[in-house]
């Protein structure tokens, strides 16, 4: 049995790529390492409404150099859907009532990412819900659009009563009515994914349109060190697939039970090792009022401990819980009216210490 199989007649290998079309050729070389290749026909013969924006080499590489690639499927997704040290005598902790949060700046622009068959889980996406809108502050514009041939893209993360949304702002500037918006997010370091489909209404020429997107974690988890680094991809049936990248700041993941008593606070900075302390000085910062400050520090979830004097200095604490119980203890010193704030934290992931000390500094500068 064995001579039958070593030993049997075997097929001439040749090489048949000179008889295929020279066109098709070409276009099945810049789709390597997508289904285009092993079927030997170009994406649009078995991929219904996808469009290619701009075709790449295999040398390309996502900005955080993830090897994983977008979908350009962008259907499969419309279809899917998408937790101190010693201190002397404190004053009681004060309730604050929330501020309006700040907005984040805008990101710098992506360049053109490359398009791939492979790298989503559908199974994941969580049906949602009729999408909310909001008519909230400005958002930051990322895709101009001078670069979106009219169309013109406003989006940040936001979190409204405990639950994340990436808010979205639709400018038509274009001749044309454009319909079919699909939404798709590469890996990222929270696992960030749409919880539904894009619903946006078709847009006339000059027409509008904001809407409110939920957003689910851990389902689109990233390798490496954490970055604040979020890479989107939106399309419509009218125009290619446009990416462009925006950012994550950690106060968005600050939960609602982050609040710490006065004991549970020195229990767990005196639990944790000096090691995990991670301290960072912002000079060019100003806290001129301690009041605006709690309440705007109170709106994303950063809860008032307790606030004692050292020397001149007035020392504030507070506490903050990301997702999946990861708890922030915060030491800011600072003179009130002068330039100048010192942050320490102490965290069991003192890997998070900077996207933490970059969202801390963003919502001082507010």
């Amino acid at each position: 049995a064995a001579k039958d199989v070593v030993l049997a007649e075997k097929p001439v290998i040749s090489d048949d790529s000179n008889q295929l079309d020279s066109t098709l050729l070409d276009e099945l070389l810049a789709n390597i390492a997508t289904l285009s290749s092993v079927y030997h026909k170009p994406p649009d013969a078995f991929v219904t409404r996808a469009k290619t924006a701009t075709q790449k080499t295999e040398d390309d590489d996502y900005p955080d150099g993830n090897e994983t690639r977008y979908s350009e499927t962008l259907s499969n997704a419309a279809n899917g859907g998408a937790s101190p040290p010693s201190s002397s005598s404190v004053p009681h902790a004060a309730a604050r009532q929330p501020a309006p949060a700040p907005a984040a700046p805008a990101p710098a622009a992506v360049p053109d990412l490359l398009s791939d068959l492979i790298g989503l889980d559908n199974n994941q996406i969580v049906p949602a819900d009729q999408p909310a809108t909001s008519s909230g502050p400005p958002l930051p514009i990322l895709l101009p659009a001078g670069s979106g041939q009219g169309l013109q893209i406003s989006a940040q993360l936001v979190r409204q009563d405990g639950q994340i949304f990436y808010s979205l702002l639709f400018e038509n500037n274009t001749q044309i009515t454009l319909d079919g918006f699909m939404i798709q997010f590469n890996k990222n370091s929270f696992g960030l994914a749409a919880a539904g489909p894009l619903q946006v209404p078709p847009l006339a020429p000059g027409a509008s349109a904001r809407t409110l997107l939920p957003m689910v974690l851990f389902q689109n988890t990233s390798t490496g060190p954490p970055n604040t680094l979020l890479q989107v991809a939106v399309k419509n049936s009218q125009q290619p697939v446009w990416y462009f990248n925006d950012k994550i700041l950690l106060h968005v993941f600050f939960t609602e039970d982050g609040r710490m008593e006065r004991t549970s606070f020195l229990e767990t900075w005196r639990s944790l090792p000096d090691s995990n302390e991670v301290l960072k000085e912002f000079p060019g910062i100003m806290v001129t009022s301690a009041e605006a400050t709690l309440d705007r520090l109170a709106a994303s979830n950063m809860f008032f401990i307790a606030k004692r004097k050292h020397a001149n200095q007035d020392v504030f604490y507070f506490s903050a819980k990301i997702p999946r119980g990861i708890p922030f203890l915060i030491e800011l010193t600072t003179i009130i009216g002068n330039p100048g704030v010192k942050c320490a934290i102490k965290t069991p992931n003192p890997e998070m210490a900077p996207l933490f000390f970059e969202a801390i500094e963003t919502l001082l500068k507010a």
